[in-house]
């Protein structure tokens, strides 16, 4: 264990931090007001609901769960080429993590509304989601240091190749988002309705 976490320190830290987010996140959900509460619950009935009647709008949702997708990854992976990225990006993670992390546990919390089958459909895509934005953080994390390196230090990477890699990285990752939004907004509703 210790020779992991010394080989792949960076994984190490970003997997620590995703967990502790998500125990933030408990602390979260357990502090709010009864009110904000019940506004959730509220929520999560209409959402069962317009699945369970076919009133999600298919080609909207998609081009915004694409976009907003993209638009993420791209700012992850710039921010990468730039020496001063790295705790923004990060923060674009977390903020992600913590977001999935309270509708989880208000899924949980609201677990009679709904059931155990739907909860899981329901947040296998944007469990897939946080894993793709960990491997183009992780990337775009290790390439800031790779620059910060060669700037500061003086040290010698190959810079082409490198950078080559990373690119490679970006474009594997938006066909996978692609991929995912498409399970999200064409998929998932439909295997909702066999359960509900």
């Amino acid at each position: 264990m210790l020779l992991f976490i010394k080989k792949y320190k960076l994984l190490t830290i970003l997997i620590t931090t995703t967990i502790l987010v998500f125990l933030l996140s408990i602390f979260i959900a357990a502090t709010l007001d009864k009110t904000t509460k019940k506004e959730i619950t509220n929520n999560i009935i209409t959402l069962k609901n317009n699945i369970k009647t076919n009133k999600t709008p298919t080609i909207k949702l998609f081009n915004n769960t694409l976009t907003n997708n993209i638009i993420t990854t791209s700012i992850i992976w710039i921010l990468g080429i730039s020496i001063i990225g790295i705790p923004i990006v990060l923060l674009i993670y977390l903020f992600k993590v913590l977001i999935l992390s309270l509708e989880i546990i208000f899924f949980i919390i609201n677990i009679k509304h709904i059931n155990i089958l739907f909860m899981i459909i329901y947040i296998i895509p944007s469990i897939l989601n946080i894993f793709l934005y960990f491997i183009m953080l992780y990337y775009s994390i290790n390439y800031s240091i790779v620059l910060i390196k060669v700037l500061f230090f003086k040290r010698e990477y190959k810079i082409k190749l490198i950078t080559k890699r990373y690119i490679k990285i970006l474009i594997i990752i938006l066909i996978c988002m692609l991929v995912t939004s498409l399970i999200e907004v064409l998929l998932i509703p439909k295997l909702l309705t066999l359960i509900i």
